[in-house]
């Protein structure tokens, strides 16, 4: 049975595509004001509270109210709704949220064909005499008011002091490119920008604060804060660099003429509130970090992304940067280091990084390293085995993780290693993609024709047939196929997807038979359900062959699969005091630490 879809008023809301339709247009939800939505319209006519929305969307997530507001407000802009005179969502005074309209229930899964709905609750007299709401023209010419609230902005009128990262991006020679262009066509180049630049902020939980002419200005931090929000800004400005190569020559743009922006980053104090006067208000980031952020775009050559020496103590490691040496910027007493980011440099964990510089000791950990040890000479003695390790950000789990590769290293074996990303949550089989990727070393810049030959290569020592693999595995990894080779399939998206973890689970079972693999899962608390499915029906596998799984996830992660007699949940503790003196000791060759505790008595 197809799953059901949504409609109240002139909208449809497709849980199974995650899309919100108006008529036949597609309306642009983030995935968290996607959420709330459907929320509200799969309860419709009560009401729901703040706690049951932070409780349903934000379940492992310390939010404020004032982010629920965000995305309410959010929603009425998409919506064409007001809070004075609401037709959709009416806000319920210190409760909560009732939506108004009516609701009906489509089974059907053909967008342009009939529609047989099935009504939940029947419309208020009010509403059914009502006009039909036209499409909102936030949908049709949005300004930058409107994205912004539809990205779900905290609009409270309390300030609030905060380290933010902000990105400031300008679209370089702006006058002289319109100045060649008729208006109309230079506007379409505009609304691309502006789309473009909306969609790779979103896509890493940025905020987009405002639009500034032909410059946009973003903040990570705020309204919510990641344990990575300096990461998070330098690969939405390399993604917005990525974005725009597609942009660069696109009509109508005259013969010669290109599309090139700037990009500036940098991390510092702010105080965020509302700025505005009248009707018009808007959170804004006050304090010289936007302002550093935009003098570092100034500075930067067409294409670019510059990053002041705060954002780089943040991200080095994580990406390839050139230092610029220290440049004064324009308004500035004092004089800056600078750097241009060149691009990822493909460490994806704290320990890679941490490594390059040197491990700390490792210490108090013996029983958790015995215990890897053991379940290993388990494995190789043809008992399967899952280690879960669980504890909190930075508490050494890929530190024990690293030693039991160490311990492994001179004995046959065959290691897959692969994490979530919490920038690829919603990606489906994301962490299966990039294992593949390194197992095939294609680098960037790797034909389709050669990838697809290692693809081959690989698949013809297992005993699956390659015409039926090859094309689902292509498909996986976005491989173009030659038709002359390989017929289409006629299969369904579903029928697809277990057909491919079917491929995939069997191409574990067949390495497993020919010798010990140790597969490595960190980071489980960010994999899509997709893989979390392929991770549980490996581990009911587990017992049958020479599979050792050692996962990693924070507390917060609740497993899928149930109790396992082969699955070992192995909770970290923090260090003892001792522990940790002793940890200290170690990395000072040997000196003692001194401890000292100081009273104050007014």
């Amino acid at each position: 049975m197809p799953s059901p879809q949504w409609i109240f008023g002139p909208f449809r809301l497709d849980p199974e595509h995650t899309c919100l339709w108006c008529a036949a247009q597609a309306v642009p939800l983030p995935p968290k004001g996607f959420a709330v939505l459907h929320y509200l319209v799969t309860h419709p006519d009560r009401v729901v509270t703040k706690e049951e929305l932070l409780d349903a969307i934000w379940p492992k997530t310390t939010v404020s109210d004032a982010v629920v507001r965000g995305a309410i407000g959010g929603l009425r802009k998409v919506l064409g709704d007001t809070a004075q005179a609401p037709r959709f969502i009416a806000t319920v005074q210190r409760r909560g949220y009732r939506f108004l309209a009516s609701v009906v229930e489509d089974t059907s899964v053909d967008l342009t064909g009939p529609v047989t709905p099935v009504a939940l609750q029947p419309p208020t007299a009010e509403l059914a005499s009502a006009p039909a709401t036209p499409l909102p023209d936030t949908l049709a010419s949005p300004s930058h008011q409107d994205v912004a609230l539809a990205a779900g902005v905290l609009t409270s009128s309390e300030a609030e002091r905060r380290r933010l990262t902000v990105l400031f991006c300008d679209l370089v020679d702006s006058t002289r490119l319109a100045g060649h262009l008729d208006p109309e066509d230079y506007r379409e180049i505009i609304r691309a920008y502006y789309q473009t630049c909306a969609e790779v902020i979103q896509r890493f939980d940025g905020y987009l604060a405002q639009y500034l002419g032909d410059g946009v200005l973003a903040y990570f931090g705020y309204p919510m804060a990641h344990e990575d929000d300096a990461q998070r800004a330098v690969r939405t400005g390399l993604g917005l660099l990525d974005a725009f190569e597609s942009l660069a020559t696109r009509p109508p743009l005259p013969t010669g003429e290109r599309v090139a922006v700037r990009l500036g980053v940098h991390t510092g104090v702010v105080v965020v509130g509302d700025v505005g006067a009248g009707d018009h208000h808007e959170p804004l980031a006050l304090g010289e970090t936007p302002n550093i952020a935009a003098r570092l775009q100034s500075l930067a050559a067409p294409n670019t992304l510059l990053i002041s020496a705060a954002t780089y103590q943040l991200i080095a490691g994580y990406f390839t940067c050139e230092a610029l040496g220290v440049q004064q910027l324009h308004g500035l007493t004092q004089p800056l280091a600078v750097y241009r980011v060149l691009g990822s440099s493909g460490m994806q964990s704290r320990l890679e990084v941490a490594a390059a510089r040197g491990l700390t000791p490792l210490v108090g950990r013996e029983p958790e390293v015995a215990l890897l040890v053991e379940r290993w000479a388990r494995v190789k003695a043809g008992m399967g085995q899952v280690v879960m390790l669980a504890g909190e950000a930075g508490i050494g789990k890929s530190r024990l993780v690293q030693v039991l590769q160490d311990h492994v290293a001179n004995e046959v074996h065959k290691r897959l290693e692969c994490r979530g990303s919490p920038y690829h949550q919603h990606t489906a089989l994301y962490p299966v993609t990039e294992l593949m990727h390194r197992v095939f070393q294609w680098q960037a810049g790797t034909a389709p024709s050669a990838a697809l030959q290692k693809l081959e290569a690989f698949l013809s020592q297992s005993l699956l047939a390659l015409d039926e693999t090859v094309p689902l595995l292509a498909g996986l990894l976005a491989l173009p196929l030659p038709s002359e080779r390989y017929s289409p399939q006629a299969l369904t998206p579903e029928q697809q997807r277990h057909k491919t973890l079917d491929t995939l689970l069997t191409l574990v079972e067949e390495l497993a038979e020919r010798q010990p693999v140790l597969l490595i899962v960190e980071d489980l608390h960010w994999v899509d359900p997709s893989t979390l499915e392929l991770l549980e029906r490996l581990i009911d596998q587990v017992p049958t062959i020479r599979l050792y799984m050692v996962l990693t996830c924070r507390p917060t992660f609740q497993a899928p699969w149930g109790f396992r007699t082969h699955l070992t949940p192995l909770a970290l503790n923090r260090l003892t005091p001792s522990q940790a003196e002793e940890m200290v000791g170690q990395m000072q060759g040997g000196q003692r630490l001194i401890c000292a505790r100081i009273s104050c008595k007014s």
